[in-house]
């Protein structure tokens, strides 16, 4: 049999080895799972064995997983697909499934057996990178308009060449990919040359130089050059990009002044794009205009009956028109000189080039050529190099140079700063339940937001995903707290988009220079740091980095490791709490509340544990415990005769995202045996945020009769419309309004419970702990109460007691 697989061929080892194998008998049922298997599905042999597909994929049964079977086996003996399957995390995961049948001696099939290979990451891949892919094809075309463009590895052999390389080169991109520039080395230039250029970008920095190539054809040709590394995570370049202009007219230019000079000048430079002109001084050292030639020279104010510099002044800017005049006398004086001049939104590249009689300056030489397409382009580069493409905000890159540079003007004046680590809350809500284009434009406003909290000497950069840094110059502590509080309110504020208030929350890190480091690395681990413990503290808070954080953040992660183990070791019990009918006194309900008897530190509070299950993913396996004990209880103690009671279990955001949620809760019903009717579960608000899909749970699980209830009613943000539009039984009034029940408070439980009795909904009040509160709940005829008014979260044998005599306990109430 292909069951017993580790007494057959080496060929059926090798599958073993290689895929996830699995192999269902003639009903569908799983009979055997290998290694992978288990470790892609994160379900042990034991839980998938005598299951069905289902439990990872919820669109099969055993019964249509067999008649699909048959039917495509009819036509073909293999069946391949892709399959999306869910592991038991509820992570998705997808796989390349082949499946055939084996048959006995009547041919008739005895089982399936299926070879799967991982493709997770080839569909992750895609879908991730479609829309970065979207924004590099725009950058691309923006390049190809304007520039020759080139690609090469850390080696310097072509990856990449666009149209217009092609063309200047006259080779095909065929040709040029997969050599080096040596192809198009004109010989011109030293090796030291490239020498200096490749020590320059081989250290991470920007290079520009003209650079001389020869084409095809053996003509030669100039480019202007700017050449960008771009890094990986250690900072170290794996590929260049290089983009050029052509100059070769500038060039030509140039060499056809020197022969102008021998021949008719005024002939040979008067049809050349770019200016020439020459200018010498008069007896009190003003310079006149002796030649003024090209075709571009008008556009700038040089005409025939220009004379002297000084009539250029209205033409430029003031500082522009000092450089100028600095630059002209320069040149007088001997110097070769070279510089850039703006005129309007155009750029100039200027050219002096001295003329000597007798060791005397006589006269000097210049062009102007236009660059301002040129330097559009760099200026394009140097953005995509140093600024975040969706904010617009400093990278990563800019934002530790200018740290740097924090740091060496800091030691130098013997002052400090602060670096701002921030993280977005519930930021991947919003993409999930949103869309990515709405998280963008979240991000967008964000990084505004925070702009609009600093000064103009302080740097905010986004350093990817919904992490944003702020490095403050220096200020005391009291102005630092400020700004931090500013930021919280700014963020906290709704985002409104296409008619949805959209909510998120900051956290924030703080870290001094030099208190806690004198260098970046240090600075922003410890910011980082200090920011997940502003979570931990919840959110919407800020922290500054304390070696206390270390030592909170080493006993988290053993923490972290213990509750795995606990797991594992039943460490766990359930505590039940009362729910009173307020007309009655009697008990109409438990709420279940977990409980974490750890074996050396004794009863570890929820408040400690229940957000790191969330945050690790124990919170899945944790929240089935805590259903399924739950259920079995009371099943146990109604056979045993006690008061029908409604028991009420809390559903954490985590499992009710899983597409086995209702599945699980149908199925651990029937397990237990416990009358669905009996089962109440709590969801948040924050879970009907996307409301079409909490519609649609809710509506199985109404349909099989489960209570549900809003938890901590009146904590969110979430719009009451959606009470009317869910199918929900209780609304439940967070303890914060009852404990602090003052004449605002008041008014608010007023008015839930009055919402509530409109929409048919039962209200249940939690943390009742005096007479007052409860008389004020029943005068405003609130159906159901709990807190320690009545009792505190009792253990199962106590809670048994409880029940046995509770029409006594409670008839004084």
């Amino acid at each position: 049999m292909l069951t017993d697989l580790k007494n057959i061929s080496p060929i059926a080892a090798l599958l073993e080895e290689n895929f996830c194998l699995s192999i269902t008998d003639c009903n569908g049922i799983i009979t055997y799972v290998n290694q992978p298997f288990c470790e892609l599905s994160q379900y042990s042999e034991e839980e998938l064995i005598g299951q069905h597909y289902g439990m990872l994929n919820p669109e099969y049964t055993a019964k249509s997983f067999v008649e699909e079977m048959q039917q495509e086996l009819a036509e073909d003996r293999v069946w391949q697909q892709q399959i999306k399957s869910f592991a038991k995390d509820g992570s998705p995961y997808w796989v390349q499934a082949t499946i055939f049948p084996t048959y006995d001696e009547d041919g008739t099939i005895t089982q399936y057996v299926s070879l799967d290979i991982d493709i997770t990451s080839k569909i992750q891949t895609t879908q991730k990178y479609e829309k970065t892919l979207e924004t590099l094809r725009n950058i691309e075309n923006a390049l190809d308009q304007s520039s020759v463009v080139a690609i090469t590895n850390q080696r310097g052999i072509i990856t990449y060449v666009n149209d217009k390389f092609c063309e200047l080169s006259q080779y095909s991109a065929e040709e040029l990919i997969g050599q080096t520039h040596q192809i198009v080395n004109s010989g011109f230039h030293p090796k030291s040359f490239f020498k200096n250029m490749w020590k320059t970008i081989g250290n991470g920095g920007i290079w520009q130089g003209d650079i001389k190539n020869r084409a095809k054809d053996g003509s030669d040709y100039w480019v202007n050059t700017t050449i960008v590394p771009f890094l990986n995570k250690k900072g170290k370049p794996f590929q260049y990009i290089a983009i050029r202009t052509d100059i070769t007219d500038r060039i030509d230019a140039e060499k056809s002044l020197e022969i102008a000079l021998k021949n008719d000048f005024r002939q040979t430079v008067k049809n050349l794009q770019n200016i020439i002109f020459t200018y010498t001084t008069d007896d009190d050292g003003n310079f006149m205009f002796t030649l003024i030639e090209g075709k571009t020279a008008e556009k700038i104010g040089l005409t025939d009956d220009l004379v002297t510099l000084n009539q250029l002044q209205h033409a430029f800017e003031k500082d522009e028109f000092k450089k100028l005049e600095r630059h002209f006398r320069r040149s007088m004086l001997g110097e070769e000189v070279q510089f850039e001049l703006k005129h309007s939104s155009d750029t100039y590249l200027l050219y002096l080039s001295p003329i000597f009689d007798n060791g005397t300056v006589v006269e000097v030489v210049g062009t102007a050529t236009d660059i301002t397409q040129r330097k559009e382009a760099e200026e394009l580069v140097k953005h995509m190099a140093y600024y975040d493409y969706l904010t617009g905000l400093p990278n990563r890159r800019l934002f530790q140079m200018k740290t740097n540079e924090a740091i060496e003007q800091a030691q130098k004046n013997d002052e400090s700063f602060a670096l701002l680590f921030i993280d977005l809350d519930r930021f991947k809500n919003v993409n999930d339940t949103m869309g990515h284009a709405v998280g963008d434009e979240l991000l967008k406003v964000v990084g505004q937001r925070l702009k609009d909290c600093i000064q103009e000497e302080d740097i905010v950069a986004r350093l990817g995903g919904d992490e944003f840094v702020i490095l403050l110059a220096s200020k005391p502590i009291a102005e630092i707290e400020a700004i931090a509080t500013c930021i919280l309110e700014e963020i906290s504020r709704s985002f409104h988009f296409k008619n949805l208030d959209v909510f998120v929350t900051p956290s924030i890190g703080i870290s001094i220079f030099p208190d806690d480091g004198q260098d970046y690395d240090t600075l922003m681990t410890k910011a980082d740091t200090a920011m997940y413990l502003a979570k931990e503290n919840g959110n919407r808070t800020f922290q500054f980095f304390t070696q206390e954080i270390n030592h909170s953040l080493v006993e988290k992660k053993t923490l972290e490791t213990e509750l795995r183990q606990a797991l594992l070791s039943n460490q766990f019990m359930l505590h039940y709490q009362p729910q009173i009918d307020m007309a009655t006194g009697h008990i109409t309900g438990l709420e279940a509340l977990i409980r974490w008897v750890h074996p050396t530190k004794g009863m570890i509070s929820p408040a400690q544990f229940i957000p790191l299950a969330e945050e690790s993913g124990l919170i899945i396996p944790l929240g089935q415990w805590v259903l399924e004990t739950a259920c079995v209880q009371v099943k146990k103690w109604l056979d045993e005769g006690l008061p029908p009671i409604q028991i009420s279990v809390n559903v954490s955001p985590y499992q009710f995202k899983q597409t086995a949620f209702v599945t699980m809760v149908t199925e651990t019903l029937a397990q237990s045996g416990l009358p669905a009717h009996h089962l109440n579960l709590e969801i948040t608000e924050s879970m009907t945020f996307d409301t079409q899909h909490c519609q649609s749970i809710l509506q199985q699980l109404r349909e099989i009769g489960i209570n549900v209830s809003i938890d901590d009613f009146g904590t969110g943000y979430s719009s009451l419309s959606y009470l009317s539009k869910l199918p929900l039984t209780h609304v439940k009034i967070d303890g914060a309004f009852i404990q602090g029940l003052d004449k605002r408070n008041g008014a608010i439980v007023k008015t839930i419970i009055t919402l509530a009795k409109n929409l048919d909904l039962n209200v249940i009040a939690e943390g009742v702990e005096t007479e007052e509160q409860a008389r004020f709940l029943q005068s405003l005829h609130c159906d159901e109460a709990q807190g320690y008014l009545y009792s505190k979260p009792l253990n199962p044998e106590q809670t048994e007691e409880l029940l046995q005599q509770a029409n006594k306990l409670f008839s004084r109430i």
